[in-house]
């Protein structure tokens, strides 16, 4: 093939004019995209391993419409926006949209790893091209934990090598843990980075400052300090909420929206660690599944029951991630079977919780996490590679890289993960467990590896995450705007939630009888995202005429 430019475009049509349906295997890193193929009169969609792309397709007896957001299908003016209820049980009880569907019916998500061929006449056939490893893949490996080690910095190197290939400088997101600390070090020996930047909080136990200074001294790499208050998140929700797409209420997508703010008038590139804790086990999650599945298990179900009551009503503080927050949210779940609890550890409301916030339809959401589990093929027997494959096909293509791609794109600004280089992430799967985890030590290999580089600091801290002083801003500054978005005239303009149920909530945060602070934060996003997406008339699409060729 003789290439005229040196566009991406050019290689994909090159490709599918080759290899047709397998063009997908034959790619790496992230894509979404479609191929009009006029002389057969037909439509090729094809999405990334992982997700890190978003591809929307709704289609209708007369057309198939597609899109990488959601807002240019929800205004087209022929589409139903009726809301999907099952998938409203599954934002209640995650916090995001599980699966391939959106809270619009008529709106669905081409899933990760796949490829659908449309003709005149519908699907003429779709496939799936890539799985990651399966438990019978995992064959035992003889090395020792130094070897398995120093060939992951081998296939890290070259990831990020990958990563690297810009015409423009490079920048990358820090947040002072194991993962992007060990990518600004590759890149950082092997290339350049411009600059990092970090996000960090007024409240000092949520700052990942000194952690993220100490790396970047260290490689003599500049840092950019961006802090988040709850005016940022003011002055910047209605915004957020948008751009989402769908409603997504993970606290830490005002972090994401201003370090990807900040890092885009600098940048047009940047790295960061997404993935590594999905595929070398770096979840407190994975062992609270594993005490569920070895410990609570083995109780009779009254007692399981009553440990999910005395969860259910345990006080906790407020801080970040603190004992008695990780305490409560393990007890409350100790009457499911492990592969539907293990989907609660991240979420909200537990299924039983969320239905009795709905006004009808509410037996559906009662059945959501044994659903997921059902679809995900995950059984009531502990396994951390099925874990692993599970958070790899729900969390982290409906939370984490939602999360990172579109507030990263909604400034124009790219974000790469190296840790999703295919090759890596099947290294990374086939490792046996001891090399994942050892008694309570998470993501056993990249920890090892940091240590060798960067010592106890970065090493031995424990994972903190990316979420926000939620419970003491929504009874402070965020006061006004989330009982105004919880009030009971605004939740009656929505037909679809109990306002009595949901008032009660907000009594009890405010009153300081409860902390939920996350909860009140899923339903705030709701509500605003109804109102940015359904409430409002769809703006009219552009009237310039159609280019015939």
């Amino acid at each position: 093939y003789q290439f005229i430019t040196h566009s991406d475009t050019e290689v994909l049509l090159h490709g599918y004019h080759a290899w047709r349906e397998q063009l997908p295997t034959k790619l790496t890193g992230m894509f979404a995209f479609a191929i009009a193929d006029r002389r057969h009169h037909e439509l090729f969609l094809a999405r990334d391993r992982f997700g890190e792309k978003p591809l929307f397709i709704s289609a209708t007896s007369k057309y198939l419409a597609f899109a990488s957001e959601l807002r240019p299908l929800a205004a087209l003016p022929d589409l139903e926006r009726t809301l999907d209820m099952e998938a409203l049980g599954g934002f209640l009880c995650l916090n995001y949209v599980p699966g391939t569907a959106t809270l619009l019916k008529t709106i669905r998500r081409v899933p990760p790893a796949s490829w659908q061929l449309y003709g005149q006449h519908g699907v003429i056939r779709s496939g799936t091209y890539w799985f990651p490893p399966s438990v019978t893949d995992a064959i035992p490996h003889q090395q020792s934990l130094e070897e398995a080690t120093e060939e992951f910095r081998h296939r890290l190197d070259r990831a990020v090598s990958l990563c690297l290939r810009s015409d423009v400088p490079v920048g990358i997101l820090l947040s002072g843990g194991i993962d992007s600390s060990l990518v600004a070090e590759s890149a950082m020996r092997q290339g350049n980075l411009s600059r990092a930047y970090l996000v960090d909080f007024e409240e000092q136990s949520y700052s990942e400052f000194a952690k993220a200074k100490a790396v970047t001294e260290q490689l003599g790499l500049p840092l950019t300090r961006i802090t988040v208050t709850a005016q940022t998140l003011l002055d910047n929700f209605f915004q957020i909420v948008d751009h989402a797409d769908d409603p997504l209420a993970d606290s830490s997508t005002l972090p994401v929206w201003a370090i990807t703010q900040e890092a885009a008038r600098y940048n047009k590139v940047v790295l960061g660690g997404d993935g590594g804790d999905e595929l070398f086990a770096g979840y407190l999650t994975y062992l609270a599944s594993r005490l569920h599945s070895r410990v609570i298990t083995r109780f009779p179900m009254v007692i399981r029951k009553m440990l999910a009551r005395i969860g259910a009503n345990l006080p906790t503080t407020e801080g970040k991630v603190t004992l008695s927050y990780k305490l409560r949210r393990f007890l409350r779940a100790a009457d499911l079977p492990v592969e539907q609890a293990h989907f609660s550890w991240n979420g909200s409301w537990l299924p039983e919780e969320a239905a009795n916030l709905l006004r009808a339809e509410s037996e559906i959401t009662r059945h959501t996490l044994a659903k997921i589990a059902s679809r995900l093929n995950l059984t009531d027997k502990h396994n951390l590679l099925g874990l692993q494959q599970a958070d790899l096909a729900e969390y982290l293509p409906n939370d984490i890289l939602t999360k990172t791609d579109r507030m990263s794109m909604a400034h124009g600004l790219e974000t790469r993960a190296p840790f999703l280089e295919h090759e890596l992430a099947e290294w990374a799967l086939q490792r046996p467990d001891w090399q994942k985890i050892s008694g309570k030590t998470l993501k056993v290999i990249p920890r090892t590896a940091a240590r060798q580089l960067f010592g106890k600091l970065i090493a031995d801290s424990p994972k903190q995450g990316f979420s926000i002083p939620v419970h003491q801003w929504i009874r402070g500054p965020l006061a006004e705007m989330i009982q105004d978005l919880l009030s009971p005239d605004s939740l009656d303009k929505l037909e679809f939630l109990n306002s009595e149920a949901v008032h009660k909530v907000v009594i009890d945060h405010f009153s300081g009888r409860r902390s939920y602070g996350f909860e009140l934060w899923g339903l705030s996003v709701l509500v605003a995202w109804y109102r940015v997406r359904i409430a409002q008339s769809p703006q009219p699409p552009s009237q310039s005429r159609l280019i015939q060729r």
